[in-house]
This record gives structure tokens, sequence and C-alpha cells, in this order.
């Protein structure tokens, strides 16, 4: 096969195996015999003329990881198979190359294989990004598993195709791919989350909503979703990534925590009331409600009035969290 390279073909090949980083090796299999291009030579890392052209030397360039798996190719390569493989190969110097290699098998007349063709690229840079993204990949999910979220990816119409760190179940996940999460989401929720992703599918920006989803035991968790569109080249959304937080990790109370002003507020906006509302039903003032709600952090006195109106709060629906890596919160029960 090399012999075509002479006739003044040579120099030409040898710009083509230098641009595109490859390299040709044939092998008369009755005679035992190869010959490399000037290309395989530089691919292996070899100066020409201080190695024959062998198998034998192809093996001793070989990372020892991948000997056992090349050294199958030659017999493979007597039962006239084709094959692909890729292999690292340890150059001068000690640079760590990848290889990958097609080889082609010719045979006579009667079948049995008489020469062989190899067809070789280096292909070191592709292997480099491709490790670059499994690394990345990995700590990726790493990072999602520390912090206890889901990660989901779903299709423009919202329905999930991808679930990473789910903690249901098999069943429960198998429902949430196949007729969408919804399914998993409590009664209650589905009409808030669906008209909110709608909303925020007309505008093509984000959503964020707290909901209920099923357990494997038939329980409810509460969650707090956040959708986020990508969009395509002409402006429409091509799918959602999203993430579900759990909102009951870590979110009992220490000791003799009170609720703070902060979520005072909030569990009034919550019910839609006024101090006025929350001062008639926790029977109290309305200027020590104004004043609970403008301190920063627990109350340290009108302990009294505290507990009567978180009662009240706790009666109309609302529930305080506690959490243990950001601020206290609230709820609907």
């Amino acid at each position: 096969m090399l012999n075509l390279l002479q006739g003044g073909a040579e120099e030409t090949f040898g710009v083509i195996e230098r641009e595109l980083r490859c390299g040709f090796w044939s092998w008369n299999l009755r005679a035992t015999e190869m010959q490399w291009s000037r290309g395989y030579f530089d691919l292996l890392g070899i100066e020409p003329g201080k190695v024959s052209p062998s198998f034998a030397a192809i093996l001793q360039v070989t990372h020892p990881e991948d000997r056992g798996s090349q050294a199958e190719v030659e017999r493979i390569i007597k039962k006239a198979s084709t094959i692909r493989r890729k292999f690292r190969v340890i150059r001068r110097g000690g640079n760590i190359a990848w290889i990958y290699c097609q080889i082609i098998v010719f045979v006579d007349s009667e079948g049995n294989s008489e020469k062989a063709l190899g067809v070789c690229t280096d292909i070191t840079a592709r292997e480099d990004q491709l490790n670059t993204l499994r690394l990345a990949d990995e700590r990726y999910r790493a990072l999602v598993k520390a912090t206890g979220a889901v990660v989901w990816s779903a299709k423009s119409d919202g329905q999930i195709y991808q679930v990473i760190n789910c903690d249901h179940g098999g069943e429960l996940q198998a429902v949430a791919l196949d007729a969408g999460w919804l399914e998993i989401v409590h009664s209650d929720d589905r009409e808030r989350i669906v008209r909110a992703r709608e909303e925020a599918g007309r505008e093509k920006r984000s959503y964020d909503v707290v909901h209920r989803i099923r357990q494997a035991d038939g329980g409810f968790k509460w969650k707090r979703s956040t959708g986020l569109p990508l969009l395509d080249d002409g402006g429409k959304i091509k799918e959602w990534l999203g993430i579900s937080v759990d909102l009951e990790r870590g979110t009992g109370r220490v000791g003799n925590q009170r609720i703070t002003g902060a979520q005072i507020r909030a569990a009034r906006g919550l019910l839609r009331w006024s101090v006025t509302d929350l001062a008639e039903v926790a029977g109290t003032s309305r200027a020590t409600i104004r004043r609970l709600e403008e301190m920063d952090g627990s109350a340290s006195h009108d302990e009294a009035a505290l507990i009567s109106i978180e009662t009240a709060l706790a009666k109309a629906g609302v529930e305080f969290f506690f959490s243990e890596t950001g601020k206290p919160g609230v709820r609907p029960r």
C-alpha cells in the first residue's frame, strides 16, 4: 500500500498526514512484514530508521494498561475481522498520546487473511476534552448530591426527561418521567404550578414555586422548585432546566427559638391579613405587632404576645421553619 507514495506523491501525502495528524501502516500477514508511513512514526513518537516496523514495536511504546487489548489485535486480524481500537502510547519525553486506529483486513480468494491496513489518527485533544467534560460532570453531580437538591431537565412542554439525585423510589421516579412530575405533586398545588410555568413560558423567564411532592411511603414533603427556560437561536423555548430543594431538611427549631419579625410579616402576606386582622385574631394590639415586625431576629420580650401571634397564624394555615443554613421562613401548611 505504501508503495503508492512513490512517484512524487510522497511529499503531498506527508503534508496531508501532518495537517490531519494521522498515519498509516500496512502489514503483509504472510511474510509478517510491516510498513509505516512517516505520519505513523510521528504518531508513535519514534524517529524513522531507529526501529524496524513491527507489531512488537507498536506494543513496546503502548501504554502498559492498554497492551493487553492491543495484543488481541494480532489474533483478531488473523481471523479476518475488521476492527476499531483506541489506545495510548508513551512518546519520547514521557508524553502520553491517544491513537485511534481502524484496521481493514484483506483476504485472498479462499477467505484467508493476507494483509491488513491500519488508518490511525491522533485523538489526544478529543480525549482530553472528553476527560475534562467527564470531570466537570462528576463534580457537578457531586455538588448536586452534597446540596441534597434534585436537578431535572424537561422538554419545552414541561415533561421531565432526566432527573439527577432523585430521592424518590424507582416507581415514583418512573411516574415522574413517564407522565410528568405533576403526577407526584399534591393535588392542591398542581394548578398553581401549571399557572406559574405557563406564565413563565409566555414571558420566557424563570419561575419559582413552593409545593408538596409525594414520597415513596405515600406522605408528602415541601419542596421549592425553580425552572429556567433555555432558548434556541429563534428565541423559542427548547427545554427547561430546574432544581428542587427540600424545604424540610434541617428546618426544626433549636431550643426556645422564636419566630422573627420578618416571619410575621411574611405570614401576614401569605394570608393577606392586615395588621388589624392579625391583632384581632391574636388578641393583641396593633402597636405590639408593628414593634415585633420591625425587630431584626427573634424577639426577646413580649413573649406572651408572640406566642398568641404565632398560634393565630399557625391556626390560619401558616407553617414556620428554621433553616440550618439560610434565614427562617414561612410556607402554607
